[in-house]
């Protein structure tokens, strides 16, 4: 076979490689991204979006270390605020002492993402904390906040609407002004 002939064929195989690999490439797109739907401005399937800052907070159901069931509902007509944390977070560690303080003004219920409750409860024990504390083993209360990073904080008013959502340590400063927004009064209030 002449040589010519052998480059032409390598050529037009690697052409048909080619093509069939920006089929198969956009296929893969269309398959995610979904069709006609998501031409027209529309998702072909729900995506989860955060609550928003003036949004009712969604509601959850979950149990504390102490194995005392814990939910949103239940804090009804009162503020509240949301710590969403870990365990091996240093900068969450570092601010317990200013949350601790201000538990004595709006309920704290921090919720550890994505850990077992044997672990919360001793890190809970060694610490001395008196907040509420709530284990989310597989980080459903997580995930329908979107809470991926942590510290995050929601700032809940009585009325369930969610105030402010500020992530990373929080000075005493700003949760004083976060629980003034929520009506949880001032320090000098106590």
């Amino acid at each position: 076979m002449p040589e010519s002939l052998v480059r032409s064929r390598s050529r037009a195989l690697a052409v048909v490689g080619l093509v069939v690999l920006i089929a198969v490439v956009l296929a893969g797109v269309y398959a995610i991204k979904g069709g006609p739907a998501s031409a027209a401005g529309e998702p072909s399937t729900p995506v989860a979006q955060a609550p928003k800052v003036g949004g009712p907070a969604p509601g959850f159901k979950a149990l504390d270390i102490d194995g005392e069931p814990v939910s949103l509902e239940a804090y009804r007509g009162k503020p509240v605020w949301l710590l969403f944390q870990a365990t091996w977070c240093s900068i969450c560690r570092a601010e317990l002492p200013d949350v601790e303080a201000a538990s004595e003004r709006v309920d704290v219920v921090a919720i550890y993402l994505r850990e077992d409750r044997r672990l919360v409860a001793d890190y809970a024990e060694r610490l001395g904390l008196t907040i509420r504390s709530v284990p989310d083993p597989i980080g459903e209360i997580s995930l329908s906040y979107l809470a991926t990073s942590v510290p995050t904080h929601y700032f809940i008013d009585a009325d369930g609407t969610i105030v402010s959502v500020l992530k990373g340590a929080l000075s005493p400063e700003e949760i004083d002004e976060q629980l003034e927004a929520i009506g949880a009064g001032s320090a000098a209030q106590g």
